[in-house]
């Protein structure tokens, strides 16, 4: 069963429209969601995108749409009435989450290579590279959870853990789920971790890491560290290896990485510029760094979707 179920009652709904200055195709954005339908904690319907934010005790449902044209977008954003620092708080999260930045010098860089340039133009509108997570702590279980399988199984484990042990809020006739917290992780058998669809060793790797964090260990110190001292750092705990502690990096905390023993980026990689042929991972990693530079994780994502749909 769901942790808890908070409601929210209708009446108390605030919407804020936000201007943007930079292209969006905010359809586009929502279209590479892997399992849009199941709560990861993420949910999208009917184009919005619905999720819940915990603030300290608070647990926030947040809906956000879009309107207006690719050129000239404005989010609309749909919560309960909260104060205005929340609010702020709530606007740079989704600003980073969603990738919503000025794309000129990345549309520029990108326009200077032949094959950016034509994944550019099939995806333009969708922006810079987002997050996969709300915090650190939620991205690192996410990442553990996708070791070795494909990013869809990975997800239907995600929305399983969610839906069963996750908190979630009723608000405008829509639930919105939080993620579990690691107090609630700790406390989960083993065998009810299994039941989500985590192997043994996943469930043990995702028990002992929320144990941890419970215990004294905050993920988010992470973000002050470099690279090398956060791969250092998480390498430590069981079940965390490079790969585990890249992925986080680029996809909890945003920084210019690449995940190069990534099957998925290796063969994206591979075959827009080496023919099809899978290239070993430190290959990857210094054609990475070396032709994209500082936009290597934007150009990466690009890379991704387009071998997605194998433009």
């Amino acid at each position: 069963m769901v942790n808890e179920i908070r409601v929210s009652f209708k009446d108390e709904r605030d919407i804020w429209i936000i201007p943007l200055d930079f292209p969006l195709n905010w359809n586009l954005k929502l279209k590479f969601s892997i399992l849009p339908e199941r709560p990861t904690p993420c949910i999208i319907k009917r184009q919005k995108w619905i999720r819940a934010l915990r603030m300290g005790e608070k647990l926030i449902p947040v809906i956000v749409s879009a309107e207006g044209s690719i050129e000239k977008p404005k989010l609309i954003v749909t919560t309960p009435k909260i104060s205005s620092k929340e609010k702020e708080k709530i606007v740079d999260f989704l600003f980073e989450f969603h990738g919503l930045k000025s794309v000129k010098e990345l549309y520029d860089f990108m326009d200077g290579d032949e094959i950016l340039k034509k994944i550019k133009e099939k995806l333009y509108g969708f922006g810079k590279a987002g997050l996969m997570s709300a915090t650190v702590f939620e991205g690192i279980i996410k990442a553990i959870i996708q070791q070795q399988i494909s990013l869809r199984n990975a997800e239907l484990i995600t929305a399983n853990l969610v839906e069963n042990y996750g908190e979630r809020i009723e608000f405008c006739g829509e639930y919105a789920y939080e993620f579990p917290t690691p107090e609630t992780l700790t406390g989960l058998s083993l065998k009810e971790l299994r039941n989500c669809g985590l192997s043994w060793k996943k469930a043990e790797y995702i028990k002992g890491f929320s144990s941890e964090v419970i215990n004294g260990f905050d993920p988010e110190n992470l973000k002050d560290k470099n690279p090398e001292e956060i791969i250092e750092t998480l390498t430590t705990f069981k079940g965390i290896g490079r790969w585990t502690a890249e992925l986080v990096m680029v996809a909890s905390i945003g920084m210019n990485v690449i995940p190069a023993d990534d099957l998925g980026v290796r063969k994206a990689i591979s075959h827009f510029y080496f023919k099809d042929k899978l290239q070993p991972a430190e290959k990857v990693r210094e054609f990475a760094e070396s032709k994209f530079g500082k936009y290597m994780s934007d150009c990466i994502v690009y890379l991704l979707m387009a071998y997605r749909q194998r433009m």
